[in-house]
């Protein structure tokens, strides 16, 4: 987390949060955390998790989902596929991440990113998972999540980051 870390933590979504006032900049994915985030995660569709302010939780300052998948052997980049089984591959993807516009700048984005692979290498070690999915909602999304070391998946705007680079990346991290 951020030198104020102190004031801020990231926990899971509950009927607490107050939600209606967060604005990243994208109608889906504020309609996201205000209408589904919390229903999708009851359901176990996709866990929710939110920055909050220290002590009240409130407001949401940003989110994350994180949800389980597979994708198709051909669908991997030539240079990850060896040594692969030709059948779907375990994953774990990250379906939103966003940070109110009101508090850019201020590392929040790499914060919630950082908690979600934390997330997903302790799971991966119960559950196997070999790669971390994302879908970047625009070309600056993309550019962010490129920047934390994933790669292009082909014929796709989804973006791969292997357990092993996860893994490597956090230890540079934490």
């Amino acid at each position: 987390m951020t030198k104020s870390s102190e004031r801020y933590r990231i926990e899971a979504i509950t009927s607490r949060h107050d939600r209606a006032a967060f604005d990243c900049g994208h109608p889906f994915l504020n309609a996201y955390l205000a209408r589904f985030a919390r229903q999708n995660d009851r359901k176990g569709l996709a866990r929710a998790f939110v920055l909050v302010p220290q002590p009240d939780s409130n407001p949401v300052l940003g989110y994350y989902t994180l949800m389980s998948g597979a994708v198709a052997f051909e669908h991997l980049p030539q240079t990850l596929r060896q040594g692969l089984p030709k059948y779907p591959i375990p994953v774990a993807r990250i379906g939103e991440l966003a940070v109110d516009q009101r508090q850019k700048g201020k590392g929040f984005g790499s914060d919630l990113l950082l908690d979600a692979i934390t997330r997903i290498v302790r799971a991966s070690r119960q559950v196997a998972v070999w790669a971390i999915i994302v879908d970047p909602i625009d070309p600056p999304a993309a550019t962010f999540y490129q920047h934390h070391g994933f790669q292009a998946l082909p014929d796709s705007e989804a973006l791969i980051l292997t357990m092993q680079d996860a893994m490597a990346w956090l230890k540079h991290r934490i």
